[in-house]
């Protein structure tokens, strides 16, 4: 409701206000109206008097309220008795100057002062280590599901029974909350419902684990702590979360399928370029180490997904399934060039399983999360020891022993099935130590590979 100056009106108007103010009297309230002081403002080419308020300050301080001299002065748009900020007026600090010397002394060193060279960095804020390693794992989560998604897509539509059935085991490894497919095969399978799941998961930002979401929460948190990001990681994070996925929605009839293939090629090419910021443009400090330490905790978890899907045995009309999987892990060149084209299980394990000098191996991130781990200050020693054990557990299997699809290997296969099962538990126990010691400081629960 607008403000009504009963000195304004004329009889008429005052009888109708009195029968409204009658009707309705707890929607009013009167207050004396005050003559505003006026100040010269400059519009456009010349000056115009102005309605002008000042907004003055005091502060409660152990000697009693102390008034701070200046305030907030806070001009009219037009010539009147507001002064509103609704109604476009403006506002500018006001400052009181002293009758008196100025004192001129200030605990900023002087330009020509020579500074103390120093090296170390300061304390991290727990915010900033808690907004820093979710940015870390929100851009490792956006790129799996990126990557998984440009595998899928331009196979769901063509696929046979045995390739569709692969696809749906590649689909699970999304860990979709909000899915609506079934969590196990009942019946055939429906390239359909993939494809509704498929597009849904790319395209629609309300569902809160979709690709479009994701990338919106890249851009939340990154806003919280903006001034530790340079301006090229916070533009390339604008750009991420303003693209739109075209054509993600229900389709007319006979109309031509989007390339969402190039569409998803264009994220993950700003995703890469986030990651060799990240390794190249960021100071090693504690919020690098939170924010490399989500990254690698996130891959592993996504990994250990993936591959529970070798481990349960894979039957050979599943086999598509070790193509999908090296393309998501970007693999497939390096696969071809130890084995040709003798696609496999265990190979394909052995790869993303425990090669060390692959980036996308679950051996990888462990010894990575121990080594970032181990760089914090006062890092817990049990869960340090949990993830170095963990390690050292994987490195014990020995794949070449497994006879893949035979009964003899299945004990071993069921054994590496409850390490990479503990695992899945370990990493999101791990997490929540991680966050609880350093961003709730709260009591942390020792952790086990046994019993996570």
């Amino acid at each position: 409701m607008e403000p009504v100056f009963g000195a304004e009106l004329n009889a008429e108007q005052k009888i109708a206000l009195i029968e409204t103010m009658r009707a309705r009297p707890h929607e009013y309230v009167a207050q004396e109206q005050v003559t505003l002081s006026s100040v010269p403002v400059w519009q456009g080419s010349a000056l115009q008097g102005r309605s002008v308020v000042l907004r003055t300050y005091a502060l409660h301080t152990a000697d009693g309220w102390k008034v701070i001299p200046g305030g907030l002065a806070r001009v009219a748009e037009a010539s009147g008795s507001v002064v509103s900020m609704q109604r476009g007026g403006h506002s500018k600090d006001a400052w009181v100057l002293s009758d008196h010397a100025v004192d001129t002394f200030s605990m900023l060193p002087a330009p020509n002062t020579q500074v103390e060279l120093r090296r170390a960095s300061r304390v991290v804020p727990s915010s900033v280590a808690d907004n820093t390693f979710w940015i870390g794992r929100y851009v490792e989560r956006a790129e799996n599901m990126a990557r998984i998604l440009r595998t899928m897509l331009p196979r769901v539509y063509r696929a046979e029974a045995p390739e569709l059935g692969s696809l749906y085991r590649l689909q699970h490894c999304i860990n979709s909350r909000h899915s609506k497919l079934p969590k196990r095969r009942r019946g055939p399978l429906n390239f359909l419902a993939l494809e509704k799941e498929l597009r849904s998961v790319m395209g629609n930002p309300k569902r809160p684990d979709s690709l479009p979401a994701t990338l919106n929460d890249i851009a939340r948190i990154a806003g919280s702590v903006r001034e530790r990001l340079s301006t090229d990681m916070m533009l390339l994070i604008g750009q991420l979360s303003s693209d739109r996925i075209s054509g993600a929605g229900p389709l007319p009839p006979r109309s031509p399928l989007p390339d969402f293939a190039s569409q998803l090629t264009s994220r993950l090419e700003l995703l890469s370029a986030f990651s060799g910021m990240e390794r190249e443009n960021i100071n090693r400090n504690s919020g690098w180490l939170f924010m490399s330490i989500g990254r690698r905790l996130e891959r592993a978890m996504y990994i250990v997904r993936q591959l529970r899907q070798l481990t349960r045995p894979l039957p050979p009309e599943d086999w598509p399934y070790l193509e999908f999987l090296l393309e998501v892990a970007d693999s497939s060149i390096t696969y071809r060039a130890r084995y040709y084209n003798t696609l496999q299980p265990l190979p394909v394990l052995d790869m993303l399983l425990l090669d060390g000098s692959n980036p996308r191996s679950l051996d990888f991130q462990l010894d990575h999360l121990a080594e970032l781990y181990e760089k914090l200050p006062r890092y817990l020693p049990g869960d340090l020891l949990a993830m170095q054990n963990a390690l050292e557990t994987l490195r014990g299997f020995d794949l070449q022993a497994i006879q893949y699809g035979e009964t003899e290997g299945r004990s071993g296969l069921a054994r590496l099935d409850r390490y990479l099962a503990d695992l899945g538990g370990l990493l999101p126990s791990w997490s929540n130590n991680l966050s609880s010691h350093y961003f709730s400081h709260a009591r942390t629960m020792p952790i086990t590979l046994e019993n996570a």
